[in-house]
């Protein structure tokens, strides 16, 4: 017997459920996807959450997408992470830092 044999490979629906909250906050009110960017720096920083209205430290692997929000007046652009779990943030990120990964 194998200590795997009662596991379920179903999705529990509570998770499918989170999984999609997850991917509607990467696209847009037409349906079409943010951009995915990464930062060029592996270091962990702090960004401006314009939600929490605090600086946060964000890991410098993170994933992000790139919204249509424009510039703010520092020139920064707004960028989308997952922060918590099942709760994203909106961050004010300089555009030099920002490597454009574009779609598959």
């Amino acid at each position: 017997m194998s200590i795997f044999d009662d596991l379920n490979t179903v999705l529990d629906p509570d998770a499918e459920l989170l999984a999609y909250k997850l991917e509607s906050y990467l696209k847009g009110k037409d349906g079409k996807a943010f951009e995915p960017i990464t930062l060029n720096h592996s270091e962990d920083r702090y960004y401006y959450s314009i939600l929490h209205k605090s600086f946060i430290l964000i890991n410098g692997g993170a994933q992000m997408w790139l919204l249509p929000w424009g510039k703010d007046d520092k020139g920064q652009v707004h960028v989308y992470s997952h922060y918590l779990f099942a709760q994203g943030a909106v961050f004010l990120v300089p555009e030099e830092e920002i490597i454009y990964l574009g779609f598959n």
